[in-house]
């Protein structure tokens, strides 16, 4: 069963990206869980699937030391490519895929880095330029300045080539998740930042953000070594990574009032209920925060040492 549902997966796959249904990250990720799915999976045949199957293969996964999120996520992806195949003519007469069971995941909520913890990351990086300007440093600040700015992944920074730039508009188009175009606005900070790195490059690439050398475009592996650098000496406690950028720009503009729609267009997103899954929990946690704080709650009586 395996090797069946390997091949006829990949022919799913060339037929999502013909229609932009999936991009090439979720493809990577989509091809991952249903390896694993093929490998623990007992049935002979990929028609006699049945929802047993499915149940086995959870208490498999569970053994495993499996999380009930990357549980749930294998299944998803499963159901993906099975629902694609029943219709192209498949009949699994033994499996009902809409009562495919899967565990409960925990919601995890969306972490973001608070003004304060911006600015210590960004200090450090400063920091290393007053040592000395160089490609790379400027190159990160650059980067950087460029996520947090308009809320972008860091693969639609790192395909942005330097004619993409609109100097007079301040804005740059790029194409996102689904390949779904959209405009990055430019601050002049953000600006400033780009320009100071490119007058210290080199070469004649046409990437915006290049390799060192100026030999080909910078690869997303090669900006988290930078990261994880700059991370370790910013002396934040948390755990975040180069996505939280996104997060933190969502957040801290739904925090200063912005209205949903307008940051779901800034993100590329669909649908406004994906914003809202996405961040309506941190920012209401926000404002339960500053409420608490709030003179409204000075009834309550202050500590002391006096009896």
């Amino acid at each position: 069963m395996k090797n069946t549902l390997l091949k006829l997966t990949e022919e799913c796959f060339s037929e999502a990206r013909i229609t932009d249904e999936l991009c090439s990250a979720s493809i990577k990720k989509y091809r991952g869980s249903i390896g694993v799915f093929a490998t623990l999976i007992d049935c002979k045949r990929l028609e006699d699937l049945n929802n047993s199957d499915f149940d086995h293969f959870i208490i498999k996964m569970k053994e495993n030391n499996a999380s009930n999120a990357r549980i749930a996520n294998v299944i998803a992806s499963v159901k993906w490519v099975l629902t694609k195949l029943q219709e192209r003519g498949m009949i699994f007469n033994r499996l009902n895929i809409l009562t495919i069971k899967k565990p409960k995941a925990m919601k995890k909520e969306t972490n973001y880095l608070t003004e304060e913890e911006v600015g210590q990351l960004v200090d450090v990086v400063k920091q290393d330029m007053v040592k000395r300007e160089t490609v790379k440093n400027l190159r990160f600040m650059a980067c950087i300045t460029l996520l947090l700015q308009t809320g972008a992944r860091i693969g639609e920074v790192l395909s942005i080539n330097i004619s993409d730039i609109d100097r007079q508009n301040k804005e740059v188009r790029v194409i996102g998740k689904g390949s779904k175009p959209r405009t990055l606005f430019l601050r002049n900070e953000t600006l400033y930042w780009i320009d100071r790195y490119l007058s210290v490059r080199r070469d004649n690439e046409k990437a915006l953000f290049a390799t060192q050398n100026g030999e080909s475009r910078w690869k997303q592996t090669d900006v988290g070594r930078s990261f994880r650098k700059y991370k370790r000496l910013s002396g934040i406690k948390k755990d975040f990574v180069i996505h939280t950028f996104r997060h933190t720009f969502a957040t801290q503009y739904l925090m200063k009032g912005a209205g949903i729609n307008v940051v779901q267009t800034a993100l590329g997103h669909s649908d406004a209920v994906t914003t809202l899954k996405y961040y309506a929990a941190a920012v209401e946690k926000s404002k339960v925060r500053e409420m608490i704080n709030d003179s409204h709650f000075d009834f309550i009586p202050k500590y002391s040492l006096r009896v």
